[in-house]
């Protein structure tokens, strides 16, 4: 697929490459929207797809934990790097399907809550997660987002 992308748009960048049984990740870069419509498109018509024969995005599950205490607060930086959760926070969990959703997930939490911090976005594989953090409220609005955007996401079951 990267080849069939890169044949549409000689200068765009591969990012990211991840393959897996069921699920696989390919992230490009270019410098405008119109090459990587482009290269999407020539994607799709390798495939014999169309953007509507995506994956509906799954809500599997949410949560908000609030009030992070120390002890949480350790644990979960353990696996974080450069986003640390300090005591006090609210820290929003919200786990979909398939994975890359979470992008689109984090992406519209961070324009509905801007001063809130995105700890992790787990975008690889079958699941993927996002672990936001802020205040009570702010991760309350930023869930409340996330649902109305992936329940807006046309596909197929």
């Amino acid at each position: 697929m990267t080849d069939l992308a890169l044949k549409s748009a000689p200068a765009m960048e591969p990012g990211i490459l991840y393959t897996e049984r069921q699920f696989g990740l390919l992230e490009l870069h270019a410098d405008s929207l119109e090459k990587l419509n482009a290269a999407g498109q020539a994607i799709l018509d390798g495939m014999g797809a169309k953007p509507e024969d995506q994956l509906k995005p799954q809500i599997l599950y949410h949560d908000i934990i609030e009030n992070l205490s120390d002890q949480h607060a350790i644990i979960l930086n353990r696996s974080r790097e450069a986003s640390i959760l300090v005591p006090g926070v609210a820290l929003l969990i919200y786990e979909m399907a398939p994975a890359l959703f979470a992008c689109v997930a984090a992406n519209e939490a961070e324009r509905a809550v801007p001063r809130a911090v995105i700890n992790d976005v787990q975008m690889m594989g079958a699941t993927g997660r996002v672990f936001m953090s802020g205040s009570l409220a702010e991760m309350r609005l930023a869930r409340e987002t996330i649902t109305a955007k992936l329940e807006s996401i046309p596909g197929r079951q």
